[in-house]
């Protein structure tokens, strides 16, 4: 393994992910994982590696210095980088996005926590920390080929969903305020994305119901009737009613779109 760099300053809920951990749920442990893994993806081809290599996640404001000579890919780039001895690289969101990415060839190493390097902030775990000081190893081998190329991402917010399981406890006009709304984000985490700017009316009987198994991209309503869509690290289980759930092709979007964006939401 290289030390490939030092962390100069570690910007805002910065940390490294990878595809996560699996089979773990049932022990009230979710998957966590690359929030945006169509952009993660993109970045990580770019240099040969496979999709999900461990890969440094950042809400913005993060600085680092090469320690080694690697190579390199970063939100917003066009193409990988020769990165040299004493650069600094700073790494942020581009305009539109909440979650901002670097790659390096061969991807980050660390010693995994349930067999992923996934930092889950709903469970407290981090496998390789990233504050100011920290060394950042990777493991530099890469079995893949390089692109010339880092494949641009679409500025589409109009997202697809399925109807969710608990649509008798919402109102007859819950799916089309859902799909009629121009949704605002209000705050977006790891756990989950606030939504303003329209309500979705709640059965009379109950608000809420039992605690159920909950996924990532589940849309649930509380009694504000602002939705919430469950991230990446989001809880296990709930029991607001989920209106719909986001398709797999919207997952990145969704959970990628920087605060004060519009979402739109359509019935696959």
């Amino acid at each position: 393994m290289t030390t490939a760099f030092s962390v100069i300053a570690p910007g805002i809920a910065t940390s490294i992910q990878d595809r996560g951990r699996f089979g773990f749920a049932h022990l009230g442990l979710g998957r966590s994982g690359i929030v945006d893994q169509t952009l993660a993806a993109a970045l990580n081809r770019s240099l040969g590696n496979d999709p999900t290599t461990p890969i440094l996640e950042t809400a913005g404001g993060l600085v680092l210095e090469c320690v080694t000579r690697c190579l390199v890919s970063m939100s917003g780039w066009t193409s990988p980088r020769l990165m040299l001895e004493g650069e600094r690289i700073q790494v942020s969101a581009t305009s539109g996005r909440q979650w901002a990415y670097l790659a390096v060839a061969g991807g980050f190493w660390g010693n995994p926590v349930l067999g992923s390097l996934s930092a889950d902030t709903m469970a407290g775990i981090t496998a390789v920390d990233v504050s100011v000081g920290v060394s950042l190893r990777i493991d530099g081998f890469t079995s893949g080929t390089p692109s010339d190329l880092i494949a641009p991402q679409s500025a589409e917010t109009d997202v697809a969903v399925i109807s969710g399981p608990h649509l008798d406890r919402l109102s007859p006009s819950a799916l089309e305020t859902l799909t009629s709304t121009n949704w605002i984000v209000e705050n977006n985490s790891r756990v989950g994305v606030r939504l303003v700017g329209g309500a979705l009316q709640l059965a009379s009987e109950a608000a809420s119901g039992k605690s159920e198994p909950m996924i990532v991209g589940a849309l649930q309503i509380p009694p504000s009737g602002c939705p919430i869509i469950l991230g990446r690290d989001h809880p296990v289980t709930g029991g607001y009613p989920v209106a719909a759930v986001i398709d797999d092709s919207g997952l990145s979007t969704a959970l990628g779109v920087a605060v004060g964006s519009t979402l739109k939401f359509r019935l696959k």
